[in-house]
């Protein structure tokens, strides 16, 4: 599926499979240098939640997506797994949607030229519809400015027993809800909605995004590595200090201790037990759900419809995911 073939609008229910095929076309036709790497990028689908979140908010009330949307949310969809990459570098991950990642593979080096080339490609869909929108053509950048100061801020308070929980948030608006955010705008915008329900649509975005990270805090203490797809318990084991472990040190100051030292390979999973024990899972994901009701307050705010329903139930996988 290339951009010319797209249809001018398509059934909310057609349009994921359309942005996967154009998301696969787009990497398939790399440049031969890329073409290993990226083909095997195409061998494993993730969950799509940014791209299902963009097409959803874009919907009219007939349920139907115009073209520019399916555009746009194979743009993101490359923002984010070009992030993923560099992420896997950065965090020195080995797997990655239940396989090798691509540094794993490839290594260091190609990885990080592959999640560069990934930007490039994603500007290349979003340059092939920025003329309608070239007053809202800087939302990305300012999103991708976020995304960078996120990881950076995670980076530099890497093993900081300390990390507050106002400090943690910082962190999380930027390398997670950013791009949440930016999908719900961006799609309000390419439906036709005007600049009002597109801020109340990105400020959704934030809480789910918000209820995502969330989420995944506690699956990295709650699930094996062969449900998760990707490597869990590593945030710990770097010294990434994540909310739960924040909640459980606010209890047992200890812990905080221990965890300041630096930890062991054989200290984590005691840790991981302290951290349930204490409440810090249940904690956080008592917050998920503080945000979760945030979100489901702008909803009922939307049109009755069926993307006010759609993003009702996207909403409630987020909130509910194992994985």
């Amino acid at each position: 599926m290339t951009k010319t073939e797209l249809p001018e609008k398509v059934p909310l229910d057609q349009s994921l499979d359309l942005v996967r095929a154009l998301l696969k076309q787009t990497l398939l036709e790399s440049d031969t240098l890329m073409t290993e790497i990226t083909a095997y990028l195409t061998e494993s689908e993730g969950k799509n939640f940014r791209a299902m979140l963009l097409l959803t908010s874009s919907a009219d009330a007939e349920g139907f997506v115009p073209r520019n949307a399916l555009i746009a949310a194979a743009a993101i969809e490359l923002l984010h797994l070009a992030s993923l990459v560099h992420d896997d570098v950065i965090d020195d991950a080995e797997t990655r949607r239940g396989r090798p990642s691509v540094k794993q593979m490839f290594g260091n080096k190609p990885a990080v030229i592959c999640g560069d080339y990934l930007f490039c490609k994603c500007f290349l869909l979003v340059a092939d519809i920025s003329r309608e929108y070239q007053d809202k053509f800087t939302d990305m950048a300012r999103a991708m400015t976020k995304i960078c100061l996120g990881e950076l801020r995670e980076y530099r308070q890497s093993g900081n027993a300390a990390l507050s929980v106002r400090e943690y948030f910082k962190i999380v608006a930027g390398k997670t809800s950013a791009l949440f955010a930016l999908s719900l705008y961006t799609g309000a915008l390419i439906g036709g909605y005007d600049e009002a329900e597109a801020r109340r649509a990105s400020r959704f975005g934030h809480y789910i995004g918000m209820v995502f990270q969330l989420t995944d805090d506690c699956i990295d203490y709650q699930t094996e590595s062969a449900v998760a797809g990707k490597t869990v318990q590593h945030d710990l084991a770097e010294g990434t200090v994540t909310l739960p472990l924040i909640f459980a040190m606010m209890k047992e100051p200890a812990l905080r201790e221990t965890v300041a030292k630096g930890l062991a390979p054989s200290a984590v999973r005691r840790v991981v037990s302290d951290v349930v024990n204490l409440g810090g899972v249940t904690m956080t994901m008592d917050l998920a759900q503080k945000y979760c009701r945030k979100a489901q307050k702008l909803l009922d705010a939307m049109l009755v419809g069926i993307r006010r329903s759609r993003l009702a139930l996207l909403l409630d996988q987020i909130r509910t995911r194992v994985y």
